[in-house]
């Protein structure tokens, strides 16, 4: 099939990062791609808003130190001065008082003394078991993790007799970023953010986290608000049926990935095999809200964020932005970017934006009455599509699907963050990966 208007070599759907880093890979491995974006602006769950002089990350907001294809991605695209270290320590709040943890020092774990011997052993087997299994962890590598994802994190952590760590540690701390469902979630993917983000510490950009999607659109074509309606396969390729700017246009290609939430793809290529497409609809999101609480002046504080046991706020976490990254904030004034989302104590998500903004608010002034008459103003965002879900076994289905993409004769592949993890350099590697298969299948034809 010959170029023609609005054709390309390959068409990628979603300009989120898995589908932007896909289309850069593409153009890497001299293929012309065509990125369709639904949205205004391209990013997905990696973009920025800016209000009054805040900068406000409404998604991703941190990036571990063990993020490989993320910082060579940020490296090819030029934005390394852009880096900087982060150092985002912890505080878990309970009815007990407040307890400290530095991101990269496993041994504040091993030497609180807030918990019981019997937590701390339970700690020392927990790392040993980060260390065996690391590579594993490690995001593009889960194909290695399958014997990991066989039980959920609290039964895990009650078989090696840390049922007290695990409800006054990780059950708080982490719960947010996993969507608010660390009981349920495979341990396999407690483990990769402990040790992706935590026990090797993170790094961030000075300006924004939307530098890098923004970044990669300017290498290659991409099309904003382009939703796709259908996609069918041809003989020479792919079809693709898209409402752009209210009237539909058909864009066609010699092949095509699917970068976007996998439970939305049956929907659009109902000709994708039944098998295929029973596995993409059990994708399933959490819903979550980030609201970022301006401040005329910070909270006085020694950590950069803040989780809390059920008993004291249910369904929420705070992120110091000021403290997180540079340049986030105008001099002399902070930002708490507050998490909220839904538990079996308290049902927030349901609630009007003006509501859940007053208790953003009533979070940041209940835990600092310092800030009680310090907020400028709450920039609100709700994601319905927001943090993939892994109960046990999730993980090894998803793998499982990778190896067969490989295989495929098909010209479709897919991407996105539900193939490999939790986090954005998961996205990244499954781009990147569906890039090199789709660009050996092309040049094998």
């Amino acid at each position: 099939m010959g170029m023609q208007s609005r054709d390309a070599d390959v068409i990628v759907i979603g300009g989120g990062i898995a589908g932007l880093g896909a289309a850069v890979r593409l153009k890497d491995r001299a293929l012309e791609p065509l990125v369709l974006e639904a949205e205004s602006r391209v990013g997905g769950r990696m973009t920025t808003d800016r209000v009054n002089g805040f900068v406000v990350d409404r998604g991703v907001t941190l990036f571990g130190n063990a993020f490989g294809s993320m910082r060579a991605l940020v490296k090819r695209l030029g934005l390394s001065p852009l880096v900087c270290k982060g150092k985002f320590s912890v505080g878990i709040q309970g009815a007990g008082g407040c307890r400290g943890y530095r991101s990269g020092r496993f041994e504040d774990l091993l030497f609180d003394r807030g918990v019981s011997w019997r937590a701390r052993l339970a700690s020392v087997r927990f790392g040993f078991d980060l260390l065996r299994h690391r590579r594993a962890l490690v995001h593009g590598y889960s194909m290695l993790s399958g014997s990991l994802d066989n039980e959920d994190a609290r039964t895990y952590f009650r078989r090696i007799g840390g049922e007290e760590v695990f409800d006054r540690i990780f059950l708080p701390g982490l719960n947010g970023p996993v969507g608010g469902a660390v009981d349920t979630s495979s341990r396999v993917i407690l483990m990769q953010v402990l040790w992706n983000l935590l026990v090797r510490g993170q790094w961030n950009l000075t300006d924004g986290v939307d530098r890098i999607p923004e970044a990669a659109a300017s290498e290659v074509r991409v099309m904003t608000e382009a939703r796709a309606l259908r996609v069918d396969e041809t003989d020479s390729g792919v079809q693709v049926v898209a409402e752009v700017g209210g009237k539909q246009q058909t864009f066609r290609a010699r092949a095509l990935i699917f970068g976007v939430p996998g439970q939305l793809v049956p929907a659009i290529c109902p000709g994708l095999p039944q098998d295929t497409r029973d596995v993409l609809n059990r994708t399933q999101y959490s819903r979550i809200v980030n609201a970022a609480v301006a401040l005329s002046n910070p909270p006085n504080t020694p950590y950069a964020g803040y989780a809390f046991t059920e008993d004291v706020v249910p369904g929420a976490e705070i992120e110091m932005e000021h403290l997180r990254a540079p340049n986030r904030c105008p001099v002399g004034t902070g930002m708490a970017g507050v998490f909220l989302w839904d538990t079996t104590r308290r049902k927030r998500l349901d609630a009007g934006d003006e509501s859940l903004k007053q208790q953003a608010s009533d979070v940041v002034e209940q835990n600092f009455p310092e800030c009680r008459g310090k907020v400028l103003f709450v920039h609100l965002v709700r994601w319905n599509i927001g943090i993939a879900q892994f109960p046990p076994g999730r993980l090894r289905e998803m793998t499982a699907l990778r190896r067969q993409l490989a295989t495929w004769s098909t010209p479709f592949d897919f991407c996105g963050d539900y193939l490999d993890g939790l986090s954005s350099e998961g996205a990244l590697c499954t781009g990147e990966e569906a890039a090199e298969r789709t660009a050996t299948k092309l040049k094998s034809n």
